[in-house]
């Protein structure tokens, strides 16, 4: 069955309190993963909170990072202070790909590989033994709110046909009008962002999940 992860993007340390202050009082995200996004505006063009905030407000949920940002190496150590267990960076970055997986690895974490639209999945192949996830961008990382890229589909329909032992999943514009077509193409979880958040979590959730039957 595909899982359903909250993501949190945060600009501000009040906006994140909030966010996953209403996520701890949902009843529906008792155990599984939370999403969060760290963008340093060089990679994206936008600017997140750092690790340091996320360690003022302790959740029970996993804890994954998205890195969108130039030079993830500089990240890990913190990630790893503040108990993330699973860091997903891209492979557009400018780190050296190998060398990063490795250091992650050596910490204890799980490691994913995030692929932007138009990134050829080839250039996952020389890596992928090395990473737990991959996670499609379907849309351009950096802010919520945007359309999803119908593309996208294709994408995760020609990874899940490679036969790779990887967990593949979506990131971006997930909602009520598209998340079937995403399970349908062959998607082993979802980040869902805005759609969750704006409004009564609980609710939304239920709207997911009764779409995708």
């Amino acid at each position: 069955m595909v899982q359903i992860i909250p993501a949190i993007l945060s600009t501000t340390e009040a906006d994140f309190e909030r966010d996953i202050s209403r996520l701890k009082q949902s009843s529906s995200f008792k155990e599984g993963w939370v999403h969060i996004d760290f963008a340093d505006n060089i990679f994206v063009q936008n600017k997140t909170i750092e690790p340091s905030v996320v360690a003022k407000y302790p959740i029970e949920l996993h804890k994954e990072a998205h890195l969108m940002v130039s030079h993830p190496l500089e990240w890990i150590d913190d990630l790893v202070e503040t108990i993330f267990e699973r860091i997903i960076f891209h492979i557009e970055a400018k780190d050296d790909t190998k060398k990063c997986i490795e250091y992650i690895k050596n910490k204890g974490l799980q490691v994913g590989l995030a692929i932007n639209n138009e990134t050829p999945i080839e250039r996952l192949e020389q890596f992928i033994d090395g990473v737990a996830v991959v996670l499609v961008m379907a849309i351009v990382p950096g802010f919520q709110g945007q359309e999803f890229i119908p593309a996208s589909l294709d994408k995760i329909r020609n990874l899940k046909s490679r036969g790779w032992k990887v967990l593949v999943g979506v990131d971006g514009a997930v909602k009520d009008d598209n998340i079937k077509k995403i399970v349908n193409s062959g998607a082993d979880f979802v980040i869902v962002g805005s759609y969750l958040l704006k409004g009564d979590i609980d609710e939304n959730l239920e709207n997911l999940w009764e779409r995708i039957k």
